[in-house]
């Protein structure tokens, strides 16, 4: 638990066994946020308790906050208190208190921010579900990162999580690519005269598939026949979702499942979910409105079966079913995250790329309406990332097989590097992708910066050695020294820093934003390498005092508390710290 709730849990206490004694209800503890303050001059802590119960009460919140403030005055780790604006209390918090917290850290270590906020609820994160069609691009890698990071947050907060990828292996798309194949090895006995069409993929790496291909079958398959399309179609698609499967292995990405389309509907699951609405009245006949965007492939101005998803938050009713019986996407989708609540899972996230933002509302739509809003379906948009080499944007197209892969990224700058960067913007914000600044090594650079912060905090440990005892620098003593040595104020500012770590966690998850790891790694980093700096300029203030065996060790401590919270972050973010740097 985080010390901001700690000190909530101290206001709650005074308000409901004090001062709201005989109007106190549950919901009040919600009301009210303990947070940072907009400034550092302002305190160590903000609450705007008073201002938003002063509301609930009917009272003035600068009266309410004189009140609560001679009660807050009696709580012994608080050193002083300040009410700025309309009634919100500023805390400056004594230095045990921020020691204390220091401690929590070494005890702990590993487990530091560790808590049971998802109580061991089930929640099953689909993400990157890439259609099996190609390899895997760097748009991709985004939601692949985000989702990854994001099951391992929640993990470590009391979630039982459940990664799943679903694999697209039905429909037009896949028809294409066994076209595209048969092209390709045709080729490889120049067998076609013409030049590849539009309708087909034209992406180079079915060159490389295509010559599997040959290799395993030789010409057997040239004849155009249903069951050599069939065994074109098989390989196909297996070869692709190996590749596929390969890349995210090299991202440091694996799933729990992998959930085929085609076994949905080959286990008749769709037509069940569509008989379930029937039952309900949820479908009746009637002509679709024409998409206004990329929905156009599916629509057909006939009378079908729709489904009410208007009734629901939609912004039109959606059609299920095609003129030649196939069920649209939307319906195999309905049947899919139907058999996720039948899994057991009433709490679903799902990472989408930029390009189905307009498919929110109808898949929440459905969902709630399918499960009878028993459901908590959450669905997180990553936006583009823009590859940058020798200050140019690459241009990226799929349909002209133009794109950046995976695995070329991940070839030129390795997994740590591509992981951090995918995490330095809000998942609603684009990224920029530069391969020149993200392997320079500087504090332009990221990445680099945190590791190296986490590098140095072991060289100050290994370094240590040369001048005391090795048999007293072990992590037991250095665990347990009187940290009350700690007394400089960039010493103070660096712990209030390392023990922000829970907040994080616990804001990360409840805001679905792994990116605030990144974020936090950054400053701590940042404040870390200028306490280095202060070292450089002012001997007094280095980590290590050969003549002052008592202050060096607490400065150890600080240092291997700064190491535990930089390897936390950087574990979660699947991003190796680093001992040692070139």
């Amino acid at each position: 638990m985080s010390f901001y709730n700690t000190i909530k849990d101290d206001i709650n206490i005074i308000l409901k066994q004090d001062l709201l004694k005989k109007n106190y209800k549950k919901e009040i503890y919600d009301m009210f946020q303990v947070s940072d303050p907009p400034k550092d001059k302002f305190g160590d802590v903000s609450t705007n308790v008073a201002l938003s119960l002063s509301k609930f009460l009917k009272t003035n919140p600068e009266n309410f906050a004189d009140i609560l403030i001679k009660e807050l005055k009696k709580i012994d780790y608080i050193e002083d208190i300040k009410v700025e604006g309309h009634g919100f209390i500023n805390l400056l918090l004594k230095k045990d208190f921020w020691i204390n917290e220091l401690k929590q850290v070494l005890l702990k270590e590993d487990k530091y921010g560790e808590n049971n906020i998802g109580k061991s609820k089930k929640v099953i994160i689909e993400f990157v579900s890439a259609n099996p069609t190609g390899p895997l691009h760097i748009g991709h890698c985004r939601g692949a990162v985000y989702g990854d990071v994001l099951c391992n947050i929640m993990k470590k907060l009391g979630y039982k999580v459940y990664k799943e990828f679903y694999i697209n292996n039905t429909g037009s798309q896949i028809d294409k690519l066994t076209n595209s194949v048969i092209y390709r090895y045709n080729e490889l006995f120049n067998k076609n005269k013409k030049k590849i069409d539009d309708n087909l993929y034209p992406g180079e790496y079915l060159i490389a598939l295509a010559k599997d291909l040959k290799k395993n079958y030789g010409s057997k398959l040239l004849e155009n026949n249903k069951k050599n399309i069939i065994i074109i179609r098989n390989f196909s698609l297996k070869w692709i979702i190996d590749f596929i499967k390969e890349d995210l292995n090299l991202l440091g990405v694996k799933f729990d499942y992998y959930y085929s389309e085609e076994d949905l509907l080959k286990k008749n699951k769709v037509s069940l979910c569509v008989d379930i609405l029937k039952k309900n009245k949820l479908i009746y006949q009637g002509i679709p409105e024409k998409p206004k965007s990329r929905d156009l492939d599916e629509w057909e101005p006939r009378k079908q079966s729709l489904f009410k998803s208007s009734n629901f938050g939609d912004d039109v009713d959606r059609a299920l079913q095609k003129s030649n019986g196939d069920y649209t996407y939307f319906a195999k989708d309905i049947a899919y995250h139907f058999d996720k609540y039948k899994r057991g899972f009433n709490f679903m996230i799902n990472v989408w790329g930029a390009d189905h933002g307009g498919y929110i509302k109808r898949l929440t739509s459905a969902v709630k309406a399918i499960t009878k809003d028993k459901a908590n379906l959450v669905i997180k948009i990553c936006q583009l990332v823009k590859i940058i080499d020798n200050k140019k944007i690459l241009k990226m197209s799929k349909r002209e097989g133009k794109f950046i892969s995976l695995r070329r990224v991940l070839n030129n700058v390795g997994k740590d590097v591509t992981r951090f960067i995918m995490l330095l913007r809000k998942n609603n914000e684009d990224i920029d992708f530069d391969l020149q600044k993200i392997t320079e090594e500087s504090k332009d650079n990221p990445v680099f910066y945190v590791q190296y912060a986490h590098a140095r905090c072991c060289s100050v440990l290994r370094e240590a050695k040369k001048y005391f005892d090795t048999k007293e620098i072990t992590l037991t003593k250095i665990k347990k020294t009187n940290l009350k040595n700690l007394n400089d104020k960039n010493e103070i500012l660096l712990i209030k820093e390392i023990v922000k770590w829970p907040k994080i966690l616990e804001d990360a998850v409840y805001h679905y934003e792994p990116h605030r790891i990144t974020f936090f790694l950054q400053s701590l980093a940042s404040k870390f390498h200028s306490f280095w700096n202060y070292g450089k300029k002012d001997s007094s203030k280095r980590f290590i005092n050969v003549d002052n065996k008592d202050l060096t060790f607490s400065r150890l401590s600080l240092i291997y508390s700064v190491r535990i919270i930089l390897s936390n972050g950087l574990n979660l973010l699947g991003v190796r710290p680093l001992d040692v740097m070139r």
